[in-house]
């Protein structure tokens, strides 16, 4: 990655400020787009704005694209831009799908026409696989997403694999469990939440029933796990690969895992008012293990204890 010109699409998100900031570490020239900055992002926190350099562009905007990727002689593509939240694309489904499926569409069109780039990971979502039946999903597993989020990261999914099968574009999929870590400003997640319920001593509304079982992965894993899958383009081109955890509970399990790392009870209110929500899910993570030899670097205590310390000092 060193002295490459990396684009992150949706690079000052939560994800994307951690993984930004690894490939600054690395040395790479990055170029990172935005629509909207906002102060109290891990990104900004971090300053990683000084290092970097800032592209106010909309993925929906097909010329924009283009011009970012052939301006800036773009060597390497992370897109990580979406709309990310599944309650917000129940309410507002347009939106979420044009940005996710057209959004996604448009830098592989780019990436097609301007004929030089050597990799694309394209980030979608556990949520790709929709609501089955057998456990754990496996790469294999079928994509059907069927409420407005899923469904945009299915869609998303396939459009990926066409661009490879189709124009021969060397692109990885990233299909990842539920994130946590430093700088998630998504409070209605249960890893913020509960972090936010501790230090203001408040209750922490639940959405869900609390038995929703998912597996939890560390954002710095993640971030790695996208970094190899690049480093190894040639072999992983072309292939999806899931990134998860052992970290396998219900939500009410995990918030007893917290409690017992930080030392402290939460108070619970639970509200149940979850809707379009995958009951059941997640991931087996042998294939990326397999072809490139990745696997969790972190375990829940060290990781819980990173997260917790870094809000604290942030508040």
């Amino acid at each position: 990655m060193k002295n490459k010109n990396i684009l992150v699409t949706g690079g000052t998100g939560f994800l994307g400020g951690h993984l930004v900031r690894e490939l600054i570490d690395m040395g790479a020239n990055v170029f990172v787009t935005y629509r909207l900055i906002n102060s109290k992002r891990y990104f900004f926190n971090e300053n990683l704005e000084k290092n970097c350099t800032l592209l106010i562009c909309d993925t929906k905007d097909k010329e924009r694209i283009m011009n970012v990727i052939s301006s800036y002689k773009i060597d390497y593509i992370f897109h990580l831009a979406a709309q990310p939240l599944v309650e917000v694309a129940y309410n507002h489904p347009y939106e979420t799908l044009l940005t996710n499926i057209l959004g996604t569409i448009n830098i592989l069109e780019a990436s097609r026409n301007y004929k030089n780039i050597k990799g694309i990971v394209v980030f979608t979502s556990d949520k790709a696989y929709g609501n089955q039946e057998i456990l754990p999903y496996y790469e294999s597993s079928p994509l059907r997403g069927s409420h407005p989020y899923d469904c945009s990261k299915s869609c998303s999914d396939l459009i990926s694999q066409m661009y490879y099968k189709t124009y021969n574009l060397p692109i990885t999929i990233v299909r990842a469990g539920n994130m946590f870590g430093p700088g998630d400003l998504n409070f209605d997640r249960i890893v913020p939440g509960a972090i936010k319920s501790i230090l203001k001593k408040e209750p922490l509304e639940i959405r869900s029933d609390g038995s929703m079982i998912r597996d939890y992965v560390y954002v710095k894993d993640v971030v790695r796990a996208c970094i190899m899958l690049m480093q190894n383009i040639e072999k992983t081109q072309g292939e999806a690969f899931n990134i998860g955890a052992k970290n396998v509970y219900t939500v009410l399990e995990l918030l007893e895992k917290i409690e017992k790392i930080i030392g402290v009870k939460i108070e619970k209110n639970i509200l149940n008012i979850c809707k379009n929500e995958i009951p059941k899910q997640y991931l087996s993570y042998e294939k990326i293990k397999n072809f490139i030899g990745w696997e969790n670097s972190y375990d829940l205590d060290s990781a819980i204890k990173e997260t917790f310390s870094w809000y604290q000092s942030h508040t």
